[in-house]
């Protein structure tokens, strides 16, 4: 849903500024470059195309059957350009933030608006499953022919599929930027007095 999605990126964002933490607080550029650019490839490969799929797929759903008429997104030739424009701009606006916050000082900061970003998913997601649960068209939400997710397999398989990417690549990334500023604990012990 477009309202977990964008969110989402931005804590992601911040998430991926905090598994760089050490790279980040060492103040290389390439380190920095490198660490903005694994989250922009997360972002592009393992999570933009699962709103866009749903988007133009599940246009009720994903949006949560608030304030759309329309069927489908091609009733509103905008909508899938400025939800990228959107999301892209949260997930560096995140990561920038969770490195400025690193950077100053406040790891614990910048951990609690990643987890805050994450219980608001939660919340908004399982707080309203007469909503989150549907995967009817606005057309069937409106006359109360319902859908659930689990009754539709298209959906379910494709739903499955996205999250196991996601996570994989979540976790794949993460580790693997926690994992480039170990070495970075060995070049400042060597070189503190």
């Amino acid at each position: 849903m477009v309202q977990v999605d964008v969110p989402a990126a931005f804590g992601i964002g911040s998430f991926f500024a905090d598994a760089a933490s050490r790279q980040l607080r060492f103040g290389r550029p390439e380190y920095y470059y490198r660490a903005m650019w694994k989250n922009n490839v997360f972002q592009i490969f393992f999570f933009s195309w699962i709103p866009v799929y749903f988007i133009l797929n599940y246009f009720g759903w994903e949006t949560t059957h608030m304030w759309w008429d329309g069927d489908s997104a091609a009733a509103y030739p905008y909508y899938v350009p400025i939800f990228m424009v959107i999301f892209f701009a949260a997930a560096n606006f995140g990561f920038l933030l969770g490195k400025w916050l690193i950077v100053k000082g406040h790891v614990v900061a910048n951990r609690v608006m990643y987890l805050i970003v994450g219980v608001y998913c939660l919340i908004w997601v399982f707080g309203q499953t007469d909503r989150t649960f549907d995967v009817s068209t606005p057309a069937q939400w409106a006359q109360g022919t319902r859908v659930l997710f689990y009754h539709d397999p298209v959906f379910l398989r494709m739903f499955i599929l996205s999250m196991v990417v996601w996570l994989v690549g979540l976790l794949g990334f993460a580790l693997s930027l926690r994992r480039e500023g170990k070495h970075l604990d060995y070049v400042e012990t060597a070189s503190t007095p």
